[in-house]
């Protein structure tokens, strides 16, 4: 005679529903800090350049310096959700890539990259914060 065994943990859909809930809350928390940390990274004097330069701001500065001359690329940063695992930053001036990944000019002249989302990651060390928040969650 077979004995029926009823299964003790979570059933497939309140696994789904919590997963739901780890993830709104992961972008409710992370999203703020990470849109903050961008800002603060181009603010930052930390990035090396290879020159004195006087910026359209009338600034003249060296290295360490920040990133900003007018603004507008600090401006210009927006993020929203893609889908219900994606949430992008974009940085709208037509130079952001050339400030964040540097750049080979055509008569050999280059810019240096000031990968201010990597630098903020880092800060953040958003690996932890993720981790620290999924296992909250997890653990009620």
């Amino acid at each position: 005679m077979a004995k029926n065994h009823r299964f003790k943990g979570k059933q497939p859909k309140e696994v789904l529903a919590a997963a739901r809930k780890i993830q709104e809350k992961v972008f409710k928390e992370a999203v703020p800090v990470l849109d903050r940390q961008f800002t603060e990274e181009i603010q930052s004097v930390q990035w090396a350049w290879p020159r004195t330069t006087k910026r359209k701001s009338g600034q003249t500065v060296s290295t360490p310096r920040d990133i900003v001359d007018t603004g507008d690329l600090m401006r210009s940063q927006q993020n929203g959700k893609l889908n219900n695992f994606t949430w992008r930053w974009v940085w709208d001036v037509e130079y952001s890539s050339v400030v964040h990944n540097g750049a080979v000019l055509k008569r050999g002249g280059n810019y240096p990259a000031r990968p201010w989302t990597k630098t903020a990651e880092r800060v953040v060390k958003l690996d932890d914060f993720l981790s620290d928040i999924i296992r909250r969650e997890l653990n009620g």
